[in-house]
């Protein structure tokens, strides 16, 4: 989540994040949008990538719909504002991790 769609979402957000977040000024809804997007994609190409190799079998909907509520929480945790105290590139791969341990299982 954190490569792939905060990454994005800086660029994508600079360019043409024109509508903003009513709670965080500094974010917009396309950096958003596109993190959860981006985000949404590498993680699930990975884990086919891993799944193909066989690591692990894929059950691609019940997947899908876990990698979903990684990407919706860390797209929420990415647009909250912060006050310098906690970094959301340390706050975002923290609650991707947590929150895809909690879904997946251990």
């Amino acid at each position: 989540m954190m490569c792939g769609g905060d990454g994005i979402a800086d660029i994508m957000g600079r360019r043409f994040g024109i509508h903003k977040i009513p709670y965080n000024e500094r974010k917009s809804w396309v950096g958003s949008i596109s993190m959860f997007i981006v985000g949404f994609l590498i993680s699930i190409g990975m884990l086919y990538y891993f799944s193909k190799f066989g690591y692990f079998e894929l059950d691609l909907v019940w997947t899908i719909e876990r990698v979903a509520l990684v990407a919706m929480v860390a797209t929420v945790v990415e647009s909250l504002p912060t006050k310098g105290n906690l970094d959301d590139n340390v706050s975002v791969p923290l609650v991707s991790m947590v929150t895809a341990y909690l879904s997946f299982g251990c």
